[in-house]
């Protein structure tokens, strides 16, 4: 009698482990359960640039801009997502960068239509920046880049104005002093880049680039009513 019951336990516990690993070997093949689905990318036409060529690098996620403290936090942006529509073009400059040896340093990608009503609160200037009230900005679409150069290490390259200067020594049309050309080639070389992967440039910023053609089809891309708390409050 005895021996029969060890022998039923011994049974029992082989079943039972058999049966636990099979469900965790189940549960473990299970990508959905070992990966959680980006929020921008599963609820917006968004893509984002995940690569060793493009240089993470927001500036409104820093101090360092030209409203002085960071409030992507609030729209919980962290990473760069552009508009599947330019993702190509993206792949494109990617492959651009890996022939000249060089990375690209994204400043700004997608720009909640929110984060920009924020930033026209506190610096309505329409020269460089777009007035949500009306047209909005590009980058609110996801059609739109800021961007400089790097080189393989991640030193980047220098441009006759830092990105968002406001000043006319940001646009395309200023010419730097002989001891200061290779700024000026820089932003030449920056151009023919994005021109090449198919975007275009706008005159007074030297890192702003965008899709071509009709883009008024595409609409502002609102997170607030998905993110909720992470919004910005018009009583701040």
């Amino acid at each position: 009698m005895k021996k029969t019951f060890i022998l039923s336990f011994i049974v029992f516990v082989f079943i039972f482990y058999g049966l636990s690993m099979k469900n965790s070997k189940s549960s473990n093949d299970n990508p959905e359960q070992k990966v959680s689905k980006d929020f921008f990318e599963s609820n917006f036409p968004l893509k984002k640039l995940s690569s060793p060529y493009f240089i993470n690098d927001l500036s409104y996620n820093k101090a360092d801009n030209f409203l002085k403290h960071p409030f992507y936090d609030k729209f919980g942006i962290t990473e760069c997502y552009v508009h599947k529509d330019i993702y190509a073009n993206m792949l494109a400059l990617e492959g651009l960068l890996k022939k000249h040896n060089l990375k690209a340093v994204m400043f700004d990608c997608f720009r909640p239509h929110e984060a920009q009503i924020y930033m026209w609160n506190l610096n309505p200037n329409p020269k460089f920046l777009a007035n949500p009230n009306k047209s909005g900005s590009l980058h609110s679409k996801g059609l739109a880049v800021d961007i400089g150069l790097a080189d393989m290490n991640g030193k980047k390259l220098e441009f006759a104005t830092g990105m968002d200067h406001f000043v006319e020594a940001s646009s395309h049309s200023y010419k730097c002093k002989p001891e200061e050309q290779y700024k000026c080639d820089n932003r030449a070389l920056l151009k023919s880049l994005m021109e090449q992967a198919g975007l275009r440039s706008i005159k007074n910023e030297w890192w702003h680039y965008q899709k071509k053609g009709d883009t008024s089809k595409y609409p502002l891309i609102r997170v607030c009513d998905t993110k909720g708390s992470v919004c910005y409050n018009n009583k701040e």
